[in-house]
């Protein structure tokens, strides 16, 4: 079944606590892709750039309805410890723990009983998120495709099995290294709106402010700072 891919407008700067050493400072920024939100595009700045996505991001859930609660707890943390082990030696792949698009954890400070729940059927599951690195030209369709084969390659324990969450989420690292060049594109926005309606007063502010980022394709991002813009003319 082919997925539907539109877009949400929902910009979302978060801070990934406990990243190893050789991410340390990195901006990660998180755009959910469900569905087009057209007014906050409206609201957007006229100069943005758009750059293609680093990384989609996805719920993985296990669950097992064995009766015996034991034994159901154990099979699920055998696949824990599968998933774990098999993100950690695959490229390209990483696990985190939280609540997709609202907060993460690093994996490794997550534990099997942080992620355990059961409901009151008595079937158990536990929910960690997937981030799958992009490659060039690589369709979203691909991509998920990928997401599913590096799933369906981890043997299941028993009667737990496994799927991934509707909702994806696409981001890019290192936001910031484009604000200068974001900059240099407003200051010449500014440049000719002054040269078009001189004479002219052309009042900026909001530069200050983070990169936002917003889906305008399945694995592309626009980026901008969200100034504002205000031109009065002398005549």
């Amino acid at each position: 079944m082919r997925r539907a891919l539109s877009v949400l407008v929902i910009s979302a700067l978060i801070a990934l606590p406990g990243l190893p050493a050789a991410a340390q400072g990195m901006e990660r920024m998180m755009v959910t892709s469900n569905r087009v939100d057209e007014s906050a595009r409206v609201r957007a700045p006229a100069v943005y750039r758009q750059i293609p996505a680093d990384f989609v991001m996805v719920a993985l859930t296990y669950q097992s309805a064995t009766r015996d609660t034991a034994e159901r707890r154990k099979e699920l943390e055998t696949m824990f410890n599968k998933l774990k082990a098999k993100a950690e030696k695959t490229a390209g792949f990483s696990l985190a723990g939280g609540t997709l698009g609202q907060s993460m954890s690093d994996i490794n400070t997550v534990l099997f009983t942080d992620v355990f729940t059961t409901d009151y059927s008595g079937t158990g599951r536990f929910t960690l998120t997937l981030s799958i690195d992009t490659r060039e030209g690589e369709s979203f369709e691909a991509l998920m495709k990928r997401a599913d084969q590096f799933v369906k390659s981890i043997e299941t324990s028993g009667r737990a099995e496994a799927w991934l969450g509707d909702s994806q989420f696409i981001g890019a690292r290192d936001v910031a290294k484009h604000r200068a060049d974001l900059v240099a594109d407003i200051a010449a926005e500014v440049h000719g709106l002054r040269d078009l309606f001189a004479p002219a007063r052309v009042t900026l502010t909001g530069l200050e402010s983070r990169i936002i980022t917003q889906p305008s394709g399945p694995l592309v991002l626009e980026i901008f700072i969200p100034y504002t813009l205000r031109v009065e003319s002398g005549e």
